[in-house]
């Protein structure tokens, strides 16, 4: 049968458009919804019935958009959701351990000048980071041998999604804070190479996590769930 623009194809760009996820598993449903659809057009033909009508049968069979789309999005969710969690307990604690690095071989991190309250912010920077490392490992559980004992995965990847977001905002407010008293402390670090190094690789994998953890968001919307 002619792969030609039939209903299968109108129905696989309908599917492809209401799904939201990771770009590679997301084909992948996509690719093996349109293959199994030809498939079951090519049994309809051989059955003697028109090519037309075969893909209408074929369509019909898979099901609606409104019964299909929560079904493959919450597998996308998931996916996103996991995603996210891992680059925060993976990347997170070892940026942390590699921070001291940024003031290596300077007086700054010692000196006399820093007050109480930017060791404490510091020491709760650092806190924190681990702390939302081990959060992030749990929630990795929850994705995969937790997912049995979890009722809604579509609520669960949202509210990882959404912790995520809450996290990233107050932590990078926290960073700031942090390295705004280290200027105002010591501006020699201003020029420092290490510290400018260190705080765009930071900036850049903040970003990165914010960025998934919005498109995890963006997965488990409602319009995307009910599509």
């Amino acid at each position: 049968m002619t792969h030609g623009a039939g209903p299968i194809d109108v129905y696989v760009d309908g599917l492809a458009a209401a799904l939201r996820g990771p770009r590679r598993h997301r084909q992948e449903m996509i690719t093996e919804a349109r293959d199994s659809l030809f498939d079951a057009a090519e049994a309809y033909a051989d059955e003697g019935h028109e090519p037309l009508d075969a893909q209408r049968l074929a369509v019909a069979d898979f099901g609606t958009h409104p019964q299909v789309v929560p079904g493959y999005q919450t597998e996308l969710a998931a996916l996103q959701g996991r995603r996210t969690a891992t680059w925060i307990a993976l990347v997170l604690p070892v940026m942390t351990l590699l921070e001291p690095l940024m003031w290596w071989d300077t007086k700054w991190s010692t000196d006399e000048r820093a007050s109480h309250v930017y060791w404490v912010l510091v020491d709760h920077f650092q806190y924190t980071s681990f702390l939302a490392a081990a959060a992030a490992g749990l929630a990795i559980v929850g994705f995969g041998w937790g997912s049995r004992f979890l009722r809604d995965g579509m609520r669960y990847a949202r509210l990882v999604g959404q912790a995520t977001v809450v996290f990233l905002g107050m932590h990078a407010l926290l960073g700031l804070t942090v390295f705004a008293l280290s200027l105002h402390q010591w501006p020699a670090a201003a020029t420092w190479p290490p510290v400018l190094v260190g705080m765009a690789v930071n900036t850049a994998a903040f970003g990165y996590a914010g960025c998934l953890a919005i498109r995890c968001v963006s997965a488990t919307s409602t319009s995307a769930a009910r599509a």
